[in-house]
């Protein structure tokens, strides 16, 4: 029931069926492919795998302990906040699960995908692993409540689960204040940006053009620098303007106000009346790659057309392209002649990156590639994003509601709400206090993959404003839980629009409490909890 919420929408929806369970003493299933919201909410834990139960157990047991293979590849997939911000790899499990029709019934149905089998990792006994390709595998208790689908049995619990390897992330140096840089670090300078919608409004006032025009204001006065060679990470709850603000970037909506070149190149050209050039430069993938794969064409067709279109190598080498570009996404030449149904989600998704790589742009935007992914098929498509950035130095902008996925592939990091952008940052001090009240109450919502961690997520009072009728002042305001601090309960922020406090190392923060007061108030709040 969370899949793809936001995590302050998703915080509230825990809370109720937490208070509805104890209410009326109800049992609740969940599913879900989301390990924090499991860890939250439930009392045991069963993990499935290709249509059985692979190990079930207590909850804080099968994460202190898990066994099974497959359990603790799932738990070495999901980025933690806690992590160490040089890595910038997550262990992923190799392969897909296996069609209805392809499962063996006489063998471990996760052998062919499991590392223990394959490359033996600690085992001291390799003859464990003899009967996994000819005997399937019985439930075996690890202990009198938990039990494990696996030949290995306890044999696993002797290596600790999280330990696997990580890469190392480069360091960057960021300036005091945007506009010191050095205009050829900017890829992209946005200033001011305004996306409007008319009012949709059937009433015939409206259609005489007697009624007052109202606007959708869903981007207001945006003003980013994106450096090359880096990721700007783009958050927020649904309806902020993530969005609409890469609409108006990549032509898909008209800005209604204010300036965006890249490279030099207007970018508040719509997409249809820009250069070739210019669409090169500049590509996107898509959240759901479903509605942009043509079900009529196999994939080297679809990939070939962008190459061909920009006209990226010579006529005669664009199979070698496709095949070249399939490669770096991870995925053999012979997929040039599948289709999109024949595809997994994590599959399609890959080839929607290479669609998006084939004119060798200088920037692509990633609109939530991977908010509708399960663990393990995000763990391998982060990690993708990630190599293919180190190894071409391309520049991306990344838009997600998961702080956590955000946190681990940016470099920057800008928080919006209601159309603007109220922190703004390096990914190393958008983590640690001072945070806006805002981006404390995200981070406080995030879902933690371990139920003996106790936090108190802040739920948001109310929903958010309309953008046809913005709060007056600070567009917070109506829901911040910080304002009371403030002299005569916050006034000042119904009246005047902060302006932006800057704490160093381009951190900016736009509010009116200052950035000393809310590092207090935050540190007072993580000693309470």
């Amino acid at each position: 029931p969370t899949t793809a919420l936001d995590v302050t929408v998703e915080a509230a929806v825990l809370e109720l069926i937490e208070d509805l369970k104890k209410d009326f003493n109800t049992g609740i299933i969940f599913i879900t492919h989301n390990l924090g919201v499991v860890a939250k909410v439930s009392d045991r834990l069963c993990v499935m795998y290709a249509g059985e139960m692979v190990e079930e157990g207590p909850i804080e047991e099968m994460f202190e302990s898990p066994a099974h293979p497959y359990t603790r590849g799932l738990l070495c997939c999901v980025p933690r906040i806690g992590d160490d911000l040089t890595n910038n790899r997550l262990w992923s499990i190799e392969g897909r699960v296996p069609h209805p029709a392809e499962r063996e019934k006489d063998a471990c149905i996760f052998a062919p995908r499991c590392d223990w089998r394959k490359k033996g990792l600690n085992l001291s006994d390799k003859s464990l692993v003899k009967d996994c390709l000819v005997k399937h595998p019985q439930l075996v208790s690890i202990s009198d409540d938990h039990r494990s689908r696996c030949f290995l049995g306890r044999e696993t619990l002797k290596v600790p689960w999280n330990d696997y390897f990580r890469g190392q992330r480069r360091t960057l140096e960021h300036t005091e204040i945007d506009d010191d840089l050095d205009t050829t670090d900017r890829l992209m300078t946005v200033d001011n940006l305004k996306v409007w919608y008319n009012e949709r409004n059937p009433s015939l006032r409206a259609m005489l053009g007697l009624a007052k025009k109202r606007h959708v204001k869903a981007v207001e006065d945006v003003s980013l620098r994106v450096i090359k060679g880096t990721t700007l990470g783009v958050v927020g709850e649904s309806g902020c303007g993530k969005s609409s603000l890469v609409k108006g970037l990549i032509g898909l909506e008209k800005p209604t106000g204010g300036k965006a070149e890249l490279m030099g190149l207007d970018l508040t050209i719509p997409v249809k009346n820009r250069d070739l050039s210019l669409i090169r430069e500049l590509q996107m993938v898509f959240q759901n790659p479903d509605s942009v794969l043509n079900p009529s064409y196999c994939i080297g067709q679809q990939i070939a057309r962008p190459i061909r279109k920009f006209g990226t190598v010579p006529k005669r080498e664009v199979r070698q392209e496709v095949e070249r570009l399939l490669r770096r996404v991870k995925l053999a030449k012979y997929y040039y002649n599948r289709y999109p149904r024949q595809l997994s989600g994590g599959e399609k998704q890959r080839v929607g990156i290479a669609r998006a790589l084939a004119s060798r742009p200088s920037m692509v935007i990633c609109d939530e590639p991977v908010s509708a992914l399960d663990v393990s098929v995000q763990a391998a498509v982060l990690n993708l994003l990630n190599e293919i950035k180190e190894e071409t130095a391309s520049t991306m902008v990344f838009i997600a509601h998961d702080l956590s996925v955000v946190r681990f592939i940016s470099d920057y990091i800008a928080v919006m709400y209601l159309g603007e952008i109220v922190e703004f940052g390096p990914v190393e001090r958008i983590y640690p206090p001072p945070y806006h009240p805002y981006t404390e109450a995200l981070l406080s919502s995030i879902p933690i993959p371990d139920p003996k961690a106790r936090k108190r997520s802040i739920v948001l009072g109310g929903d958010v404003p309309s953008p046809m009728n913005r709060p007056s002042g600070c567009c917070f305001h109506t829901r911040c839980p910080r304002r009371s601090v403030l002299p005569d309960g916050g006034a000042i922020c119904e009246k005047e629009a902060p302006a932006y406090q800057r704490l160093g190392d381009g951190h900016r923060i736009a509010c009116h409490i200052p950035g000393e007061q809310l590092t207090q108030l935050a540190e007072e709040r993580a000693k309470a909890v």
